[in-house]
């Protein structure tokens, strides 16, 4: 009996010794839903259904050096809808996962095979306001609130999408981190399907505000300028239409967000209407063309119009009801022309530093040393070429584009 007591023993701890190291070799950088932690994963971006005809996606980010697993973890939103992850779902470390209620066709991979596809019957986002909440092992990882949610008209869907810079549970929870996701304009790497734009399972775009730090929304309080030489700043709108560029209407452009009386509103709107069409023809300045005039041009219209009184709405309706058919004529930038010239919201403001700069270049305003003083100084900067050479700068860095809208 000692000699099978110990040959037990001793089998015993073989098999001991074989789990033990099993499970030791196993993946070292591996952590299951019992090991996350708050903020080990993060949502960075999700998609609400908008008609019965689409599906719900959220994108999870994990920002440590660890693969995770999601398996187990609890999702919900603010009408207590619960969906359980019953399958190994694994988030590489520094990489991105996404969740579908379907498969969508003419889409990116990770919506044409989601990593996981739910039952829409279980989960489904609504257009707001909600939240999307996840918990792991009873511990909450993360969580976003969202307001209404209601993308321009240029696009059926966009991605609500946190910006790159704030992939951490602490970032997300401002706001101001969150944005749709911009409308391409030299890249169409975030458009597909039906007109939706979005980035699902890869580094999302800027949002507009990090990088267009001169745009208001609805606010002409911000932009407005005061002290503007009207007679003088016209006189160079139409020194600058009587070129063949496609930088010609940015004079008109510069003032888009200013109170202009009738008599203004009769002259740009005689200037609209005699040389739009031309525009279409204009010489392309560096990364600036033709179809870059055409949405400016309807924009700038479209900014006078709806922030005009009764008599500047009489003035400019026949070049505003114009504009308004301008952007499904791009064949480039058809879509973000869309949102500025058409959208709920009206963007105002200089955008950028190179904007700025061919506003002060070009918008006379007497006593204030930001903008030219006169005619005369219009002239001597138009000899020098700063407001070519600004330009040239700006739409020569493709990379500052990529993302912008």
């Amino acid at each position: 009996m000692p000699t099978q007591n110990h040959q037990f023993t001793a089998i015993q701890f073989i098999v001991c010794c074989t789990i033990v190291l099993t499970s030791v070799q196993s993946d070292p950088v591996f952590a299951d839903s019992q090991g996350l932690s708050v903020g080990s994963v993060v949502i960075s971006e999700l998609m609400p259904n908008i008609d019965d005809n689409e599906i719900d996606w959220i994108e999870f980010y994990n920002p440590t050096e660890t693969k995770v697993d999601l398996k187990g973890c609890i999702l919900s939103d603010s009408n207590d809808d619960k969906l359980i992850v019953t399958q190994p779902l694994p988030i590489e470390a520094k990489s991105y996962l996404v969740i579908a209620s379907g498969r969508e066709t003419d889409a990116p991979a990770s919506l044409s095979q989601p990593a996981w596809q739910f039952s829409a019957q279980n989960f489904q986002l609504t257009t707001g306001p909600d939240q999307v909440e996840l918990r792991c092992n009873g511990k909450l990882i993360d969580r976003v609130t969202y307001h209404q949610y209601s993308p321009g008209p240029a696009s059926k869907s966009r991605g609500w999408q946190l910006s790159p810079s704030a992939l951490n549970n602490v970032k997300n929870d401002d706001l101001n981190n969150w944005c749709y996701t911009n409308l391409p304009v030299l890249s169409e790497d975030n458009y597909y399907g039906d007109d939706k734009v979005a980035s699902p399972g890869r580094e999302n775009p800027q949002c507009a505000h990090n990088v267009l730090p001169y745009i208001y929304v609805n606010d002409q309080q911000a932009v407005l300028i005061n002290g503007i030489d009207w007679a003088t700043t016209m006189r160079i709108a139409e020194e600058e239409l009587s070129s063949d560029l496609a930088t010609a209407e940015l004079t008109i452009w510069a003032i888009r967000d200013q109170v202009i009386s009738p008599a203004t509103a009769k002259k740009i709107s005689s200037l609209y209407l005699n040389n739009i069409s031309r525009l279409y023809h204009a010489k392309p300045v560096a990364m600036i063309d033709s179809n870059h005039a055409v949405w400016h041009f309807a924009w700038a219209i479209s900014n006078l119009y709806r922030n005009g009184n009764d008599e500047v709405k009489a003035a400019l309706k026949s070049a505003y009801d114009d504009a308004l058919t301008r952007p499904e004529t791009l064949p480039r930038f058809r879509l973000i022309a869309v949102d500025n010239v058409l959208g709920d919201q009206i963007l105002m403001g200089d955008a950028h530093n190179m904007a700025r700069s061919f506003v002060r270049e070009h918008v006379v305003v007497p006593g204030n040393p930001d903008y030219i003083q006169n005619y005369e100084e219009y002239v001597e900067n138009r000899r020098s070429g700063l407001q070519i050479f600004f330009i040239n700068i700006l739409y020569k860095t493709k990379s500052f584009f990529e993302g912008v809208f």
